[in-house]
């Protein structure tokens, strides 16, 4: 008994690798006489490869779903720890090492009215009033906001930059002649800053406006719920577009962040400071340096910066 119990324990073990060896051909190497040869890092990927398989077929993603994929995958590790795919690649993704002033984020607040004005003017169009008062417009709280600097430092309201000037007439036109493509910008735009904006605006609030609270980051209600409204007038939206139309604005998710990004820059501050000592080069008199190029930051940092 003891020897049919053997022989039936080596068919079962020679039917097991038999049958792992045709499901998974690729995952194992084989030798000449010998049993095959697990490689973990094959076999990783055919088991993530079948959990996104089996996610598409059992689970159709909403558009917004779509989207925040798609947007995942440009974020970089420091911007989004856990699900970043990018590596950083100089200081202006890097917000840890950002360094803002008071006029940097004079300048970003005039900016970012100018762009929300955009959008808040664009979702007037017949295709896309669905976004008309869904909570999350900024345009009234940068308003108080601006007044707020002006009134406490002295600040006064620069011109709005080139870069914003531009991105709010780009938005206006593509209302028109792309709407799937705006609503990609308009996600992009609204649910950063209620996610990775707070983070930048908490270190900026902390470092220095000595913690005080901007009303740019402050909505009525639970924000959250807000979100998954608007979530769900946008996936409304989407269920009218052909793939080809929802594939379209997708495409467009890259451009969203260089021209968002474009604003952001001015508040990595004091840290291009030390971009430029990179960049330019010293001056030396035998061996020793007799001067250094001043930034363009130390040429118009205000009395509270020294």
């Amino acid at each position: 008994r003891k020897g049919e119990r053997a022989k039936m324990f080596s068919k079962l073990l020679l039917l097991t690798i038999s049958l792992l060896i045709l499901g998974q051909s690729d995952a194992f190497t084989t030798g000449l006489g010998a049993l095959p040869t697990l490689k973990t890092s094959n076999t990783n990927r055919c088991s993530s490869m079948l959990r996104m398989t089996a996610s598409a077929e059992g689970t159709k993603l909403s558009f917004t779903q779509e989207m925040r994929n798609k947007a995942m995958s440009l974020h970089t590790f420091s911007q989004a720890p856990k699900e970043g795919k990018l590596k950083d690649q100089n200081v202006n993704t890097v917000v840890d090492q950002w360094q803002t002033t008071k006029e940097d984020y004079m300048q970003f607040l005039v900016d970012s009215r100018t762009v929300y004005e955009a959008l808040e003017a664009a979702v007037q169009k017949p295709t896309l009033t669905t976004f008309v008062d869904t909570g999350l417009e900024r345009v009234e709280p940068l308003n108080r906001d601006i007044k707020y600097l002006e009134d406490k430092y002295g600040l006064s309201v620069p011109a709005t930059s080139k870069e914003a000037t531009e991105y709010a007439s780009f938005l206006l036109n593509l209302a028109e002649t792309n709407p799937p493509a705006f609503v990609c910008h308009f996600y992009n735009y609204y649910f950063a800053h209620t996610a990775g904006g707070r983070m930048i605006g908490k270190k900026v609030m902390d470092e220095t406006f000595g913690g005080y609270l901007f009303e740019f980051y402050q909505w009525e209600g639970d924000v959250k719920e807000t979100l998954t409204e608007v979530k769900a007038r946008i996936d409304a939206l989407a269920q009218t577009w052909t793939r080809e139309q929802k594939d379209s604005a997708l495409a467009v998710t890259p451009d969203t962040f260089t021209k968002s990004g474009a604003l952001l820059r001015v508040l990595v501050g004091k840290a291009r400071e030390r971009a430029v000592a990179l960049v330019n080069k010293v001056q030396t008199k035998g061996g020793k340096i007799v001067k250094v190029p001043t930034a363009p930051y130390s040429l118009r940092k205000a009395a509270w910066d020294l």
